[in-house]
């Protein structure tokens, strides 16, 4: 049985890079180094020959020959960087792409365990980290083994013990740098992973609590305390120092070796009669410009290193693989969530983030299409972590869920999200327009229906008093609405987004009573005026018991169930 796939390498399946593409920019780099590799050589050439004497008219192909090349250079570097950069960013693009599929599909608590700020970072730095893998890793390396068999079969054809000498030169180069590299990065990512967090956790706990630490007489044992991370964490990056000075080292030392060997040849060559003066130069000074590609790999390494633990770290996010997302096949048989309007159907149903601590103990729910059910109870009694499991986003810890008596464990996501759609109470409100934060649920949205949905959830006057209407951008994460507008315009996602089964949590807090009790009024009585079709299943969390419709079916939870 074949060995699972590293982090690493999930990860460059992940950023999809096209293989055409990837070879485009390896031709155009290889191309830039070959260039300034022949312009090495022909400018020995013209040097030496030119020392000689000769008819002007005898240079005349070598000085048009280095004008070219050296134009040529340029040209081909600027090609390299678009291709490579294209490369990069698309596989950026492809690879946050199936992080947030991924990450959709998780059924567990991963996501909750992480601080925001922690998420962002994976998500945003990490990926990034992946999107250079390809620029400095990637790509050089392959140009390296490119260029290595070029320079190579130059030396063999002007002497071949130089050609020796540049081999162990480049094996030197292209293998004890970057060894000491990788050693390097990987023990400064360590560093980074370990000491610094431990720098930083202490650093903010002074700062927050300095003053009840000053009074209990601790403050100066955090300090100490401080100072003993610090130390550490100085500790950890001067571990890294010295196979960074190896690394560094490692090329002006193999450049001295190929050097040597072609001096050594190439008096031999002289001293025969066996070779021009031309040749001579070539051979004297061709191994200055024979390490350009060698000189990217200790880079390269480093860049692998940063790479495997930003991998590392995504996998964790995403989960070890497969089997942390949902299939993508529903089983044969019976009518599939899309006929019509499903029923949900809850079955000795366990719910919650931990299996020590269920807030959902064995509930039996059926809703037909078109029922309204209030769900009530005191705050921590397991109201959002049954919505979040009735709509397929966490798993059940016992009993199933199902949908069209189907259980939604076996249905593809896609079939899952058509059936019932969950709206939380702390979902995202994109620093954008009014008309993209509607449209981000479906893409397709009219002017038209953007204007109903906002006046069936009372936004119409708060919209015509913003700078630009509907094309107003407000601000990170809803921060220039209050609580209430907020609210209205999540649940105005919900009315655009329709669907046959709709969960709302706590869609009238922030709002003033009167509000709110005839927002709740409607979303619970079907009818002409409910904000949503009378055949839909609506599903409310709410704690305003008294203005539920009479005749709603209510579910009441207890705190520890």
């Amino acid at each position: 049985m074949s060995a699972a796939p590293s982090a690493l390498r999930r990860a460059e399946q992940a950023l999809e890079i096209p293989r055409a593409r990837l070879l485009a920019a390896v031709l155009a780099a290889c191309a830039t180094l070959g260039s300034a590799f022949a312009l090495a050589a022909v400018s020995a050439y013209l040097v030496t020959r030119a020392w000689t004497m000769p008819p002007v008219l005898d240079l005349t192909v070598a000085v048009v020959a280095v004008r070219a090349l050296g134009v040529s250079r340029g040209v081909f570097r600027w090609v390299e960087r678009m291709l490579t950069h294209d490369v990069a960013l698309r596989g950026v693009v492809a690879l946050r792409t199936n992080l947030f599929t991924a990450l959709a599909a998780r059924t567990d608590d991963a996501l909750s365990r992480l601080r925001r700020g922690d998420l962002l970072s994976r998500l945003g730095d990490d990926a990034q980290e992946l999107g250079d893998h390809v620029i400095k890793a990637l790509v050089p390396a392959a140009v390296a083994v490119v260029m290595g068999v070029a320079v190579l079969t130059t030396f063999a054809a002007l002497s071949p013990p130089a050609a020796l000498a540049m081999l162990a030169a480049l094996v030197l180069a292209s293998v004890l740098g970057p060894l000491a590299a990788h050693r390097a990065a990987r023990l400064s990512e360590l560093a980074v992973l370990t000491t610094r967090s431990g720098v930083s956790a202490q650093t903010l706990e002074i700062l927050d609590d300095a003053t009840s630490l000053r009074l209990e007489g601790r403050l100066d044992g955090a300090l100490d305390l401080l100072q003993e991370r610090q130390a550490a964490h100085d500790a950890a990056i001067d571990r890294a120092a010295l196979p960074a000075a190896i690394a560094a080292a490692t090329v002006p030392l193999s450049m001295i070796l190929a050097v040597s060997g072609a001096l050594l040849a190439g008096a031999d060559l002289w001293s025969s009669g066996a070779a021009s003066a031309g040749q001579i130069g070539i051979l004297l000074l061709l191994p200055l410009s024979s390490f350009e590609a060698a000189t990217a790999l200790p880079a390269a390494a480093s860049q692998r290193a940063r790479s495997r633990a930003a991998a590392e770290r995504l996998s964790e996010l995403v989960g070890p693989g497969p089997q942390a997302t949902a299939p993508d096949r529903a089983p044969a048989g019976g009518p599939g969530p899309a006929d019509g309007v499903p029923t949900l159907r809850a079955v000795g149903l366990t719910a919650g983030w931990s299996p020590e601590a269920p807030r959902v103990r064995e509930l039996d729910l059926e809703l037909p299409p078109g029922a309204r059910l209030a769900v009530v109870g005191p705050s921590g009694c397991g109201k959002s972590t049954l919505l979040a499991t009735l709509a397929g986003l966490l798993a059940p810890l016992a009993g199933r869920v199902e949908l069209s008596g189907q259980d939604i464990a076996g249905l593809a996501a896609a079939e899952v999200r058509a059936g019932v759609t969950l709206f939380a109470e702390d979902a995202h409100v994109f620093a954008t327009t009014v008309r993209e934060n509607l449209k981000v649920v479906r893409g397709g949205l009219g002017e038209e229906e953007i204007r109903a949905a906002l006046a069936i959830v009372g936004l119409r006057d708060w919209v015509e008093t913003l700078p630009h209407g509907i094309d107003t951008v407000l601000g990170p994460d809803g921060t220039t609405v209050s609580g209430g507008e907020r609210r209205r315009l999540l649940l105005a996602r919900a009315v655009v987004r329709g669907g046959p089964v709709l969960l709302l949590d706590e869609p009238t807090e922030h709002l003033d009573t009167a509000r709110g009790d005839a927002l709740l009024g409607s979303l619970l009585t079907p009818g002409d005026s409910s904000v949503v079709p009378a055949d839909s299943t609506v599903v409310v969390v709410t704690h305003r018991v008294e203005a539920i419709p009479d005749g709603t079916p209510i579910l009441r939870l207890q705190e520890h169930q």
